[in-house]
């Protein structure tokens, strides 16, 4: 090649590129001149509907996080309660509205005001946390507790009604503990019973041999204490109730049919109301109301009432005597104490026993009238 053409070629080559730059950045130029420029409400318009997407997006995840925890919280078998540090009701689970009886329209309100009803609630909620406790109040038993938390959150309280579980758990040491003394009352009844048969038949001996007198004394006698031993005899024998539906002045009728047959009921007055059924017993129902009745009849001055009310689920036994104590309520539901120098001190055990094996529950309580009160609650 001609080394003037290649050095035109070299220097050409250079010189266009050089060239096509400026025109491409030319063309560059004159398309940016001829661009609208931005308008500033739409970028702001831009940057608010982004910000309000993410606000929005942040917001369904908290909704359902706020859902998970209410559904937590709702799933616990106690109640609990929150209350904030501006003092008001920040939560309230379902277990714990149920006990409490108020609906999730309280939450938001003043704590005082929504939980004026329930002191007791109250007074756990100014408490210092710690361990739990049990108190008694609207006739149910409680256990609550205080739980730590920072002081930025408020207060912290769980709570549940442990009324039925500790009557439970009352019944079953009452059982325990009857199975023990049970067992030791049936061998000593047996070696009574024998030996109060030699005596009964040397009484009818006496009798026979013209000593009537010495022999009536014996054999009065032989008789009080085989209804003794037949006291502990019961007392000792294993319970297997056949449980039905029951109506419950049909089986007050009959235990006051039997009781007007004694001579405890001589010179007092006997009367019923009201209707109820329970699931019972009928034998042993039968048998704890006579104890009862017969001990109010004890309990009751000549000329006086004993009363017995029905409910459903309830029977209430009252009578018309001096009333008793605390401390003799505990000792005469104890077997073998009793309140009089005559007794076995098995007629309330008895009846509380009877009562415990179909799942009723016994009580003694005073009358602001004056007497006791036996209160059966199934």
């Amino acid at each position: 090649m001609n080394p003037r053409v290649l050095t035109w070629l070299l220097l050409a080559l250079p010189l266009g590129a050089v060239l096509f730059g400026l025109s491409m950045l030319l063309v560059r130029w004159a398309r940016s001149r001829r661009r609208t420029p931005a308008d500033p409400e739409a970028l702001l318009l831009s940057a608010v509907s982004g910000s309000l997407r993410e606000r929005g997006e942040l917001a369904a995840s908290l909704g359902e996080l706020r859902t998970v925890h209410e559904r937590l919280l709702d799933a616990l078998p106690l109640g609990l309660v929150w209350v904030d540090q501006r003092q008001r009701l920040a939560a309230l689970n379902l277990r714990g509205r149920e006990l409490l009886g108020v609906t999730p329209g309280v939450l938001g309100l003043e704590a005082a005001f929504v939980l004026e009803p329930f002191p007791w609630l109250r007074e756990a909620l100014d408490r210092d946390p710690g361990p739990p406790h049990r108190l008694e109040a609207a006739g149910r038993r409680w256990r609550l507790q205080r739980i730590e938390a920072p002081n930025r959150i408020g207060a912290l309280v769980q709570f549940e009604d442990v009324t039925e579980a500790e009557l439970e758990d009352r019944r079953r040491q009452l059982r325990e503990r009857f199975a023990e003394l049970g067992e030791m009352t049936a061998g000593v009844a047996h070696q009574l019973k024998n030996g109060l048969a030699v005596l009964k038949g040397q009484g009818q001996l006496l009798q026979r041999a013209g000593h009537g007198e010495a022999a009536h004394t014996l054999l009065e006698e032989t008789e009080d204490l085989e209804r003794l031993v037949q006291r502990f005899l019961q007392w000792a024998k294993p319970l297997d109730p056949v449980l039905e539906l029951l109506r419950l002045e049909e089986v007050a009728g009959q235990a006051l049919a039997e009781l007007k047959r004694r001579p405890v009921s001589q010179g007092r007055t006997l009367v019923w109301e009201g209707k109820g059924s329970a699931t019972g017993d009928p034998v042993l129902l039968h048998q704890a109301l006579v104890n009862l009745l017969e001990n109010a009849c004890q309990a009751t001055p000549l000329g006086g009432r004993v009363q017995l009310r029905i409910g459903e689920g309830r029977l209430d036994i009252e009578d018309g005597g001096p009333g008793l104590s605390e401390d003799a309520v505990i000792r005469m539901l104890r077997p073998f104490e009793s309140g009089r120098p005559d007794g076995t001190g098995l007629g309330l055990p008895l009846a509380l026993k009877w009562l415990n094996a179909q799942g009723a529950d016994l009580h003694l309580r005073p009358r602001p009238e004056g007497g006791t009160r036996a209160e059966i609650r199934w």
